[in-house]
């Protein structure tokens, strides 16, 4: 038997089984989403990064916005893994920079994870 302790995952809270809300997914939302199939459903952290990208996207497609490629937006996931596990490492060190890292990396948490492909200005636009 698990304890809600145990399945807490360090600066997210808790991982979810699924994506919900009315508004697009934020950074955190998706890291929740990831660590549940990675911690919970013992997946790799590819098929980990597969599963939330699809559901992120999923809620795109359905606000009927343009998205990247599904490898880009995996791509984008495995990185704010990357970011945390960096982040995770370092968690009991005492000192400045360490939790200014956490920091910014927690007030980012509640941003869009962006997945909209790059707008190119057009060559009649002079503006």
């Amino acid at each position: 038997m698990t304890t809600r302790k145990q399945t807490e995952v360090w600066l997210l809270g808790h991982s979810v089984p699924t994506i919900t809300g009315a508004k697009l997914p934020s950074c955190g939302d998706v890291l929740r989403r990831f660590f549940y199939a990675h911690k919970e459903e013992k997946k790799t952290v590819q098929q980990s990064a597969a599963e939330a990208a699809k559901e992120v996207l999923d809620f795109w497609t359905r606000a009927r916005i343009p998205t990247i490629a599904e490898t880009s937006v995996r791509r984008k996931i495995t990185g704010l893994f990357d970011e945390w596990k960096i982040l995770s490492k370092s968690k009991n060190n005492s000192g400045v920079t360490p939790a200014e890292k956490q920091k910014t990396f927690q007030e980012s948490l509640p941003d869009l994870l962006d997945i909209c492909p790059l707008r190119r200005p057009h060559s009649d636009d002079h503006s």
